[in-house]
């Protein structure tokens, strides 16, 4: 695959109801790709791309579902995943190990499993990308969770892009986004929120699901890039 267009190509992409993964969805989608948007809830996703997408359910933390899916889905060019659990700070003594293992099995987990059904049905040049987050790197107090997982995906970016070369895999890791992934806020808090963490980044605002995107949609053209994490967090690994 020489081109760079995503025209005429079919991309899967996990975690695509909401937020970032359906950014990615729809930016891959106005570039010309045949995108499956992919996520637990059918009926979530038939609401907000079903008019341009095609939609399939599926739990990425169950290995027989993501086999499966991929079988049916047949030859991809490229494969995103931004699916991830909600699991909030929390210090290491009073951690809830059963969320915690929720989470591990939905975005650390569930991204190793897409990667491991999706490879052998990836078309020559295409590419695996996974989905990693400002605290894999930069220390916060009582997200050991977060940081694990994140982490974790960073080194399986190194690992992998050599593994399954000549395909590419890489990872985007954002900063604060105004996602479902907060967790349940109400709408003034969620400004609030925003608000106080825009304050904390150089470029004094937080990026939005679709600015992140181009992380993706950048990635998934530059046929020369594997085995790197890109940073797109409005300056969280510098900020205060």
């Amino acid at each position: 695959m020489t081109s760079t267009s995503l025209a005429n190509q079919t991309i899967a992409v996990f975690g695509a109801s909401s937020g970032i993964g359906l950014a990615v969805a729809r930016g891959a989608r106005a570039l010309g790709a045949r995108v499956i948007a992919i996520g637990r809830d059918r009926a979530r996703l038939a609401a907000v791309g079903a008019d341009t997408l095609e939609i399939a359910a599926c739990d990425i933390a169950d290995e027989a579902q993501v086999a499966a899916l991929l079988r049916d889905i047949g030859t991809l060019h490229h494969v995103v995943v931004t699916a991830g659990g909600v699991v909030g700070p929390s210090p290491l003594t009073a951690l809830d190990f059963g969320a915690a293992r929720d989470a591990i099995a939905t975005k650390l987990q569930g991204s190793l499993l897409v990667a491991k059904h999706a490879a052998p049905r990836l078309a020559p040049g295409g590419s695996i990308g996974f989905t990693t987050g400002v605290l894999g790197r930069k220390i916060t107090a009582n997200t050991v969770v977060k940081t694990v997982i994140n982490a974790g995906l960073e080194a399986a970016v190194r690992q992998l892009a050599r593994e399954l070369a000549p395909l590419r895999v890489y990872g985007v890791s954002p900063g604060p986004v105004n996602t479902p992934n907060w967790g349940v806020l109400s709408d003034d808090a969620r400004r609030d929120r925003a608000g106080k963490l825009a304050a904390t980044l150089p470029i004094g605002f937080m990026a939005s699901a679709e600015d992140t995107a181009q992380a993706y949609l950048f990635a998934m053209q530059a046929r020369a890039l594997t085995g790197t994490v890109i940073d797109l967090d409005s300056g969280a690994q510098v900020g205060g």
